[in-house]
């Protein structure tokens, strides 16, 4: 039987374990080595050190800013949970807040008044607002809402705050959600509001939550930054 021969390392995957080394010893906001300098330090090609730049910024360990590099601060973990934004990157100890895109008034076509339980051509409130934390754009977040039931939320609501909050102080109750999360990369426009390169990989959520009488409240589609996020859930075993 003859043994399988070992994998080979390439060139990009040995520069990178030498990156993350440089970077063990760095602090967050610290500039990183330039593509060229990196070559000529590790006698490599450009190339090399792009893919292996490329696999630590998806690691979030480094970010761009313009033509510069620095290293980057821990990625902000964001569970997988009904509720605000907001609120679970508070309880994480980082400052968040949120900048408006937009509202926008339109009609729901025949997919989405099936996924909302209303009828075609029914008034819908769309709410666009990017994401921050401590400082960072991290998420494009748009939210579809039936207008006719949430009356004066266009007036009314701070688009800084917390749209459950909102929500639930007119009585509705976020009891479930039906959630399905995609990879993703950013069209020109999403990424100029992010603020990154139209390479970037993209976490893409898409959330339907229901109230306490299985009426749907919402639907909303939420793109994150691959190099800046990561998402956790916790699950438990249910004995019979």
């Amino acid at each position: 039987m003859t043994a399988t021969a070992e994998p080979r390392e390439l060139k990009h995957q040995a520069l990178r374990a030498k990156l993350e080394k440089l970077l063990d010893g760095m602090s967050a906001g610290d500039p990183f080595p330039a593509e060229r300098e990196l070559a000529e330090r590790y006698d490599v090609s450009r190339e090399t050190v792009r893919q292996a730049l490329r696999a630590v910024l998806l690691q979030g360990r480094i970010e761009r800013r313009g033509r510069t590099t620095i290293v980057a601060s821990p990625k902000v973990v964001q569970p997988l949970m009904i509720g605000s934004y907001t609120e679970a990157a508070l309880a994480d100890g980082r400052s968040a807040s949120r900048i408006l895109v937009g509202w926008t008034h339109l009609v729901a076509d025949e997919e989405l008044a099936g996924k909302l339980h209303i009828e075609v051509g029914a008034p819908i409130t769309q709410l666009e607002r990017v994401l921050t934390t401590d400082g960072y754009r991290v998420g494009l977040e748009t939210t579809k809402l039936p207008a006719q039931r949430y009356p004066g939320m266009f007036d009314n609501f701070d688009h800084t705050s917390s749209l459950y909050a909102a929500i639930m102080e007119r009585g509705i109750a976020f009891e479930r959600t039906e959630d399905s999360i995609d990879t993703t990369l950013p069209d020109a426009r999403e990424a100029a509001l992010l603020t990154v390169d139209a390479r970037t990989p993209m976490f893409l959520l898409n959330r339907i939550s229901y109230d306490q009488n299985g009426i749907p409240i919402e639907h909303r589609r939420s793109l994150y930054r691959g190099d800046r996020m990561t998402f956790t859930t916790t699950q438990q075993v249910h004995h019979d």
